[in-house]
């Protein structure tokens, strides 16, 4: 698979798992946790998606290979991590509001 294929396959998996995460915060905010964890569940199969492409690149470039670079690859890894912070942020909003629901500490 070329780079430019790589990117926006990246692009398409990381943008749509940050999308159904942002779902996730709406389902937890409108007291529907179960709906809730299933999206986190589907964005991180697509997080995972896109991690192995990255993958691909690094260790095509291990072994010795070229990836070519573009603000199109700049741009997939930019989406790609912040869609693994969000992923972070999004896990500890939703256990806090379930602390907060329960009146927990």
């Amino acid at each position: 698979m070329e780079n430019g294929q790589v990117s926006f396959e990246m692009i398409s998996k990381a943008g749509e798992a940050f999308s159904i995460l942002v779902k996730a915060l709406e389902y937890v905010r409108t007291g529907n946790p179960e709906m809730a964890e299933q999206c986190i569940k589907e964005s991180e199969k697509l997080m995972n998606e896109a991690h192995n492409l990255q993958t691909q690149l690094i260790v095509t470039e291990a072994n010795g290979g070229k990836n070519e670079f573009s603000v199109l690859l700049i741009h997939a890894q930019d989406t790609l991590m912040n869609t693994i912070l969000m992923s972070t942020i999004v896990k500890e909003m939703i256990k806090m509001f379930q602390t907060l629901k329960n009146g927990e500490r």
